[in-house]
């Protein structure tokens, strides 16, 4: 008889899980059907803080502009440091360009 309720258990815990999972499920489309009919609001607050990005601007120019502010993608300094990186190096990149596509001296 014991056996049988070790075996009860679990389908109680399954019977009661189920339902409770499909509410959830439920919940959350209604959620985001609501959502989905609501005014863009992060865009308004994004044009009332100027924390947005002109489509005439690149990324690296976004963040030299504000890496100093709060909720950056990353740690705005270290972007900027990558960024004079990358520069530096596509600055060295071209120059050994230039040597090589550059006639060697003649002796």
């Amino acid at each position: 008889m014991s056996a049988n309720w070790f075996v009860l258990i679990p389908i109680a815990a399954l019977v009661l899980f189920v339902p409770g999972a499909i509410a959830v499920l439920k919940l959350q489309k209604a959620s985001l059907r609501r959502m989905g009919s609501m005014p863009v609001t992060a865009s308004l607050a994004a044009d009332r803080t100027g924390f947005q990005q002109s489509s005439q601007e690149s990324r690296e120019e976004f963040v030299r502009r504000h890496w100093q502010r709060s909720g950056l993608v990353a740690d705005g300094v270290t972007l900027v440091d990558l960024y004079d990186r990358i520069q530096a190096l596509e600055e060295r990149v071209a120059r050994a360009e230039r040597r090589s596509a550059s006639p060697p001296p003649a002796d």
